[in-house]
C-alpha cells in the first residue's frame, strides 16, 4: 500500500500478532515526536484508540499498532450493509473520541480519520481510531473539515434515496461546526432516522380507520336504521385452513451428537442430584417429567437431526424449479397430460407408438450420422475459480466480483463462499482482482489464512498464480485461472 499519511507510509506485518506500522523511508527521529502525548499514551488507555507500542532500533523509530480482533472499516463496508442508523452509531463514537481527546492532553488533529486507519470492534459503535503522537504543526486547528469528509464518503455507501436526504440533513443539523452540535444531531439520527419515500408512502397507504362514536348500548336488529346484509347459506361452506409451516430437519454431524449426548448426561446428573440433596415427592415428580423430556428431545435430535422451520415462499421455489427442471430440454422428460396412467415399461406396442417423442428425425444429408440420446456433456469451466474437496466430491466455485469474499458469513456479512468448519471468521480472507492479477487477503481472521502453506499478513496482498493452494482451517482450495 502506498498511501501516506502525516508524511509516514504503513504496511501491515505480523510479530507475535496482527500490526499496523507507520514509519518513515529516512528513519523517523525521536524530535518528530511530541513527548507530552507519548506520556499520556504510555500512563493512560485510552479509550477507542488502537493500541501504541514504540519501537526504537539504532535511532529509527516505528510506530506499532495492535489490531488483534479488529476489522479495517473500508473492509466491513465492502461485505456489510450500511444503514443510516449504522452511520449514526459509527459518527457518533468517533465524535466522542475527539471530544475527550482534549481530557488526555491529546490534539484532535493527529487522528487519522480515514477508512483504512479505522477500525471495528464486535459493533458499529465499538470503533478504534489511529492517533500518530506527532509534533507537528497543522494548517487548521480543528477536526471538522475531517469529520465531514468522512460523513460524505460514508454516506456513499448508502442507497441513493437515502444519500440525498442525508445531504439535506447535514446542511441543516450540522451547519454548526462544535463537538456538541454533531453528537446531539447523531443522537436524534440514531432515535428517529429519516424517513424514505417508500417508507413515507407506505404510512400513507395505510386505511385510516376512524373511532366509532359512543352511542351507549348496541339497539337490537329490528330498531337499527341501517340494513342488515344476510349473506346466502351455502350449500358446501369453505372453511378457511390455518395456514401449516412445514418443518423439516438436518442431521447433526459426529460432532454433533457427541455433544447432544455429552449436554443431556450433565442436565440429567444436575438434576437428580438435586433430587437427593432435597428429596420430596413433588420434587420426584417434577424431575421425572422434565427427565423424560430431555430424552424425547435428545430422541429426536440423534435420529431426526435438528428442526428447522421452512416457509411457504421456499416451498414454491422448489415447485417452480422442479417445474423448470422437467421442462428442460437438457433432460430430455415429458409428460402426457391427456392420460395420468403410467405405462408398463414392457409394453412394445406403446413404445412405438410414442418413439416419436424420445428419438430425433435426422435429415437425408445426415441419414448415417450417429446421434447421442442423454445429457449434452458438461463443458469445461473456464475463469479464475476455486476447486474444492469436500467429503470426497470434487465442486468448483466462479470468482466473478473483483472482490470475492471467503468466510461463515451470517446474517449481516455476505460471502461469496461459505466455509463451515469450526474456528472460520464471518470473513475470513477475500480475493481481489486488480490490475495485476488476483491478490489474496486476509481479512482480519482470528486463526488466520495459508497460502501454499504459508501464514498470511492480515491486510497484506499476496499475488495468486494457477494451482496455488489456500488453506482455511481444514478447508484446502485450489486457484485456477
Amino acid at each position: 500500500m502506498t498511501q501516506e499519511v502525516f508524511g509516514l507510509r504503513y504496511e501491515f506485518v505480523y510479530r507475535h500478532g496482527h500490526l499496523m506500522e507507520l514509519f518513515k523511508e529516512g528513519g523517523l527521529e525521536a524530535s518528530e515526536l511530541s513527548n507530552l502525548q507519548v506520556r499520556m499514551l504510555e500512563a493512560n488507555q485510552v479509550p477507542r484508540l488502537l493500541p501504541l507500542d514504540i519501537h526504537e532500533v539504532d535511532s529509527n523509530i516505528r510506530l506499532l499498532y495492535r489490531l488483534s480482533s479488529k476489522r479495517m472499516l473500508s473492509h466491513v463496508l465492502k461485505v456489510e450493509h450500511l444503514s443510516i442508523r449504522l452511520l449514526a452509531k459509527l459518527m457518533y463514537a468517533i465524535v466522542c473520541t475527539l471530544d475527550e481527546s482534549k481530557n488526555y492532553m491529546l490534539s484532535e488533529m493527529n487522528f487519522v480519520l480515514k477508512e483504512n486507519f479505522i477500525f471495528i470492534g464486535q459493533d458499529w459503535s465499538d470503533v478504534y481510531l489511529t492517533y500518530a503522537p506527532l509534533d507537528i504543526a497543522h494548517d487548521v486547528d480543528e477536526s471538522f473539515p475531517s469529520i465531514d469528509a468522512l460523513l460524505q464518503k460514508l454516506i456513499l455507501h448508502l442507497g441513493e434515496e437515502e444519500q440525498v436526504q442525508l445531504q439535506a440533513w447535514m446542511l441543516t443539523h450540522v451547519a454548526k461546526k462544535s463537538f456538541h452540535a454533531y453528537k446531539e444531531a447523531l443522537l436524534k439520527l440514531m432515535d428517529e432516522p429519516i424517513l424514505t419515500r417508500e417508507t413515507i408512502a407506505a404510512i400513507h397507504s395505510e386505511p385510516i380507520v376512524s373511532p366509532l362514536p359512543e352511542l351507549g348500548l348496541p339497539k337490537a336488529h329490528w330498531n337499527r336504521d341501517e340494513a342488515i346484509h344476510i349473506q346466502p347459506k351455502t350449500e358446501n361452506p369453505i372453511l378457511s385452513k390455518p395456514e401449516l409451516i412445514p418443518l423439516s430437519f438436518i442431521p447433526l454431524k459426529q460432532r454433533g451428537r457427541w455433544m447432544t449426548i455429552a449436554l443431556i448426561i450433565i442436565l440429567f446428573a444436575f438434576l437428580w442430584q438435586q433430587y437427593l440433596a432435597h428429596p420430596g415427592a413433588s420434587l420426584l415428580q417434577i424431575i421425572a417429567g422434565i427427565t423424560l423430556l430431555l430424552g424425547d428431545v435428545g430422541f429426536v435430535l440423534l435420529l431426526l437431526g435438528r428442526p428447522i422451520l421452512s416457509s411457504r415462499m421456499n416451498q414454491n421455489q422448489k415447485s417452480s424449479s422442479n417445474a423448470h427442471n422437467i421442462s428442460d430440454p437438457d433432460k430430455e422428460v415429458m409428460r402426457d397430460d391427456s392420460s395420468s396412467d403410467t405405462t408398463d415399461p414392457l409394453d412394445i406396442q406403446h413404445y412405438y407408438q410414442n418413439l416419436s417423442l424420445h428419438t430425433t428425425m435426422l435429415s437425408p444429408s445426415h441419414s448415417n450420422a450417429t446421434v447421442l440420446l442423454g445429457k449434452s456433456p458438461k463443458r469445461d469451466q473456464v475463469g479464475p475459480r476455486l476447486e474444492i474437496q469436500v467429503e470426497g466430491v470434487s465442486r468448483t466455485v466462479s470468482i466473478k466480483n473483483e472482490v470475492f469474499t471467503i468466510g461463515r458469513g451470517d446474517s449481516s456479512s455476505r460471502v461469496d463462499y461459505v466455509v463451515e468448519d469450526v474456528g472460520v471468521s464471518r470473513i475470513h480472507a477475500e480475493i481481489v482482482q486488480t490490475s495485476n492479477g488476483f491478490q489474496l487477503r486476509d481479512a482480519g481472521s482470528t486463526n488466520g489464512t495459508f497460502l501454499n502453506e504459508f501464514p498470511l499478513v492480515t491486510y497484506q496482498g499476496y499475488p495468486l498464480k494457477d494451482g496455488d493452494i489456500v488453506r482455511i482451517i481444514r478447508q484446502e482450495l485450489t486457484f485456477r485461472l
